[in-house]
């Protein structure tokens, strides 16, 4: 057990009171629940949005890239999830929270049908998944520093208090908590990265230029692993996009220009944060050694290096980042989940009140997945690329077509789906080590051309047929 132990212990007490409280908010209401009675101001929406964003991936798998291979390896993630926010305010935003949806599948099932909507729940599931292990993971490693319990045991503590509060308000809940857990990041990561630079002056700077963390090579050279920092730069950047996470917020605004604005502004604290973890992890190349464990390389700055007040604030900021973010993917789960995939397929109809209570029920299963998933791969930077690698290889492509054209089909969207996620499946397997990267951004490609060949294919058919005309031409000799 260290010094940081109580501090951390009532850093999440008072989270999980927080979180608890906001049951007396939802007032028996799925709507509210959900999606917080879709009125919630621009810096509500944004700080959400910014909790979202600056996750334990974000910080400390951050870090530990950094620390363990180079600056470009931790940095694109922040910039690629900023990336995301400002390609969603401008592009989808205002069109989705003009649609009044309650989860982003449900965009799928109104624009194609059913068949799609089943489809991408499924896909999103898988992702958020391993989305929500990620953040447990991060979790568990800094209870664990700080109190000696095993990481197992700190897993299992973790997801029951965040399950707890997620359960009991909802949305709100992660609304609420949010504007508490992630002002303390945002002020320990700043704190921290001006303390290091005033204190450590350029000479720690200096040792990982020289240890080569600062190399262009890999973002312009395949040898020295450009493909695989551009392929998860790209995934976070525009996978994202298929966050439903992000999307509950951009639900949740009171318009779709709170919506859009709340985006930026994410953006923007997003970047902020995640500097600031970069920036640790490189002054972390001198300040932290003989470290077997790279997930271990900011516990062990916060704890040995920061000033005793400092290192809390860092401790609890990726406790809190972590927490808010996997709250936020828990619940918008087990929502699609209730919703999209059990109220869909239902002959009888399901009142209000029962889907409150299924949608509630739901998140105990997918906290025990997710659970169990970081017990297998405790690894916060590497499963978050993993996560929205699954949504970039087959959904973005019919999510903007299908909010900005008209001519998309049903047909082209499942083509989409199927090509781009059975791709990145098998790319997986048959990738060699060599040309890692390429496994993550051809499928989203193939994908691209399965829609948009279908989509010619589907509207040709559906123009001879209005005319009269065959939707194919006889095989020669017929």
């Amino acid at each position: 057990m260290t010094a940081m132990f109580w501090p951390v212990v009532i850093f999440m007490a008072i989270s999980l009171a927080i979180g608890l409280y906001t049951y007396t908010q939802v007032r028996g209401s799925s709507e509210r629940y959900t999606v917080c009675g879709k009125s919630m101001p621009f810096l509500v929406v944004g700080t959400a949005l910014l909790a979202q964003a600056v996750d334990g991936n974000a910080t400390l798998g951050n870090v530990s890239l950094v620390w363990s291979s180079n600056v470009w390896g931790g940095l694109l993630i922040p910039v690629g999830l900023a990336v995301s926010l400002v390609i969603v305010g401008k592009y989808l935003a205002k069109p989705l929270n003009e649609m009044d949806l309650m989860t982003l599948p449900e965009f799928f099932f109104r624009r194609y049908g059913k068949g799609t909507e089943l489809l991408v729940s499924i896909v999103t599931l898988v992702c958020f998944t391993v989305l929500i292990a990620g953040n447990l993971s991060a979790v568990a490693w800094i209870l664990s520093v700080v109190s000696g319990m095993s990481y197992g045991t700190s897993l299992v503590i973790a997801t029951t208090v965040i399950l707890a509060y997620t359960m009991a308000g909802g949305l709100y809940s992660a609304i609420w908590t949010d504007m508490f857990q992630i002002h303390v990041a945002l002020i320990g990561f700043v704190a921290a990265a001006v303390w290091l630079v005033w204190t450590q002056g350029t000479a720690p700077l200096n040792t990982a230029v020289a240890a080569g963390k600062l190399d262009l090579g890999a973002l312009t050279k395949i040898s020295a692993g450009a493909l695989p920092n551009w392929a998860g730069f790209l995934s976070l950047a525009l996978g994202n996009a298929m966050a439903l996470d992000f999307m509950e917020r951009v639900f949740s605004a009171k318009s779709g220009k709170t919506a859009s604005n709340g985006c930026y502004y994410a953006a923007a604290l997003t970047l902020v944060v995640g500097g600031c973890a970069t920036l640790m992890g490189l002054y972390s190349v001198s300040l932290v050694s003989k470290i077997d464990d790279a997930r271990m390389v900011l516990p062990t700055l916060a704890n040995n290096t920061l000033p005793f007040w400092m290192g809390v604030m860092v401790f609890i900021g990726v406790l809190g980042a972590s927490m808010s973010t996997a709250n936020g993917a828990m619940l918008v789960m087990s929502v699609v989940a209730a919703r999209n995939m059990f109220e869909r397929y239902r002959a009888v109809p399901v009142s209000d009140g029962q889907m409150l209570t299924l949608s509630r029920v739901m998140a105990i299963p997918t906290a025990a997945v997710a659970c169990l998933v970081a017990y297998w791969k405790p690894e916060p930077g590497i499963l978050l690329v993993i996560a929205f690698d699954i949504v970039f290889a087959g959904c973005v492509v019919p999510l903007f077509y299908g909010v900005h054209s008209k001519r998309a089909t049903a047909e082209a969207a499942v083509a989409a789906i199927v090509v781009g996620t059975s791709c990145r499946i098998v790319a997986h397997f048959v990738t060699p080590a060599e040309w890692a990267g390429l496994d993550t951004l051809v499928p989203p490609v193939l994908s691209w051309i399965s829609f948009v060949t279908v989509m010619k294919l589907t509207r040709t058919a559906e123009i001879a047929e209005s005319v009269g005309l065959p939707k194919a031409l006889p095989a020669h000799g017929d």
